[in-house]
């Protein structure tokens, strides 16, 4: 460790803050988001295009429902957003607190929109949640939360992660399936000697890959273990999130964020770890 993990870039525009990668398997596509640019993107790497879906203000993370239909979480609410035509339906606003956007979301194992919120342009301690969205309601499944991060579910689906990014730990939670109902938090992995975690996956292996802002690097764990099984050393500084994709479920999808005097920081890259 580490091993010949070599980050390639494969979408560039001079984005500030790219987050929230997810790759949907029944088109192989690339789905991710700008935050400050205000916009998500589809990204088809086979054929290099790239379609924009503009928001409206600061969006945090975007997934697809059972239609296929985009629901973005911006500073303003939850949308819905038709794929082909851009069309967009206001759904809800879970937070109702004007200093907080929302960050990292994923849909569960069930289908419903698990997103957590964070200090706007400042960190307020305690002040964020995460939510659980399901058939047009919300609730409030995790409080007391200061940058509420990366995400993700063991395979059973009976495993919640998720990093509250000042902590420097991920956590895991007993999760119910049947409620969204998340209990029994203890810690997972300790980050130390890097940067900040923040955006995470989990692998087919049940491994853990935690994005490490201002850490330069994505590391891999075992939850059950606490123990680092390998590092992905970047070109970049600010590693956002990551997530696996590609045909064969090979790769794994970083985004990044601009530092000044970086020329690739705000880049997209993927890795191949299969």
């Amino acid at each position: 460790m580490p091993t010949n993990l070599t980050p390639e870039l494969v979408f560039y525009t001079g984005n500030t803050l790219l987050e929230g990668p997810f790759w949907e398997e029944k088109n192989n596509l690339l789905f991710f988001v700008s935050i400050d640019d205000e916009m998500i993107y589809r990204f088809n790497e086979e054929t290099t295009e790239i379609t924009s879906y503009p928001t409206n203000g600061p969006v945090g993370a975007v997934v697809l429902d059972q239609e296929g239909n985009l629901i973005s979480a911006e500073k303003s609410g939850i949308y819905l957003i038709k794929q082909e035509t851009g069309e967009r339906t206001f759904l809800m606003q879970p937070n109702e607190d004007e200093r907080l956007r929302y960050n990292d979301g994923k849909l569960d194992p069930k289908g419903r929109f698990l997103i957590g919120t964070m200090g706007y342009e400042g960190t307020f301690e305690g002040a964020s949640s995460l939510y659980a969205i399901e058939d047009g309601k919300y609730k409030e499944v995790l409080s007391d939360l200061t940058l509420s991060n990366g995400l993700g579910w063991s395979e059973d689906g009976e495993t919640f992660y998720h990093i509250d990014t000042p902590t420097h730990k991920v956590k895991q939670y007993d999760y119910d399936l049947n409620s969204a109902e998340i209990s029994n938090g203890r810690i997972a992995v300790e980050i130390s000697g890097g940067g900040a975690p923040d955006g995470l996956c989990v692998d087919i292996d049940g491994h853990l890959w935690v994005a490490e802002y201002g850490g330069k690097r994505v590391c891999k764990w075992n939850p059950n273990t606490g123990e680092k099984l390998d590092e992905i050393s970047m070109p970049v500084t600010n590693i956002t999130s990551c997530c696996i994709g590609g045909t064969d479920q090979n790769y794994l999808y970083i985004t990044t964020a601009q530092k000044e005097g970086e020329s690739l920081s705000g880049g997209l890259f993927r890795v191949k770890i299969r």
